[in-house]
């Protein structure tokens, strides 16, 4: 008895109204016309064969690999055997995300174009996925968003062998530490890199740029590292995990411990645990 074909498009947009759309899609009989995006297309296939055709070539591509089209590049695509086709694709708006493929980087380029529309790249394909994932999972602060977005425009400047390494500059910009004591005296709220940039009053991606070179690291991992480390204090003193993350402005336990684990190893329960052991 044949398989029952199946197809399924599920799009998503970003809470944070950051220009991020996703989609998620299973193919077993259905083949897109030839079209383009306005956007920038970063996909990986994760299971099946995606045949597709793109400016005048030929692609087949296999679970792992990278898909990617320049706003413009004209394409199809359709399953490439028998078994289902399943992809994750993000499309990111050109006018917020150039820019930020400069911000990493010491060029000034404002347009990129990307020659290549099929390739492998683990790291990249696991900054599609992990952006795919922040996305579906929503109820994420603004600067996590924003962190995915960077961490992809980053490597993109490698692949386009733009990246400069980040410094760190021994002496402080004085507009930098009034951010950085911004960041400290606001760590409760939902932080934007927009807000910061208006605090230092320099242009966002320039901000983001020279705040790296600062203190050597993204002005969003900053905030994330800072919210994390003032949860450590509160620990601490005694007050509950939940209460903790109420605290922070994280959404929920599980959106603290992920944070926290990631930078100490453990949960927040678990860290307060062994500090109340050692009593």
């Amino acid at each position: 008895m044949a398989a029952t074909k199946h197809n399924r498009f599920e799009f998503m947009n970003a809470e944070n109204d950051s220009g991020t759309t996703v989609l998620n899609a299973v193919m077993s009989d259905f083949s897109y016309a030839k079209h383009a995006h306005e956007e920038l297309a970063l996909g990986v296939t994760t299971s099946g064969v995606q045949e597709f055709d793109c400016e005048g070539s030929q692609f087949r591509s296999q679970a792992g690999d990278i898909i990617l089209f320049n706003p413009g590049d004209v394409h199809n695509g359709n399953p490439g055997d028998d078994e289902a086709l399943k992809y994750t694709m993000i499309y990111l708006d050109i006018e917020d995300f150039y820019p930020l493929i400069r911000s990493s980087t010491e060029g000034q380029s404002k347009q990129f174009r990307i020659s290549e529309n099929h390739f492998k790249d683990p790291v990249l394909q696991f900054l599609i996925l992990e952006m795919a994932q922040v996305v579906a999972d929503g109820r994420r602060m603004t600067v996590e968003y924003e962190h995915c977005r960077y961490k992809i425009a980053k490597q993109l400047a490698k692949r386009l062998r733009l990246s400069s390494a980040d410094s760190w500059v021994g002496n402080k910009d004085t507009l930098l530490l009034k951010v950085r004591d911004y960041i400290h005296d606001n760590i409760k709220e939902d932080i934007s890199i927009e807000e910061l940039s208006q605090v230092a009053n320099i242009s966002k991606y320039h901000f983001i740029r020279l705040f790296r070179n600062q203190f050597g690291m993204t002005p969003h991992k900053y905030i994330l590292n800072s919210k994390v480390n003032r949860a450590r204090v509160l620990l601490k003193s005694g007050i509950l995990s939940s209460a903790v993350a109420h605290e922070l402005g994280f959404f929920d336990v599980s959106h603290l411990n992920r944070h926290f684990k990631r930078l100490f190893g453990l949960t927040p329960k678990q860290y307060q645990l062994q500090l109340k052991s050692q009593d």
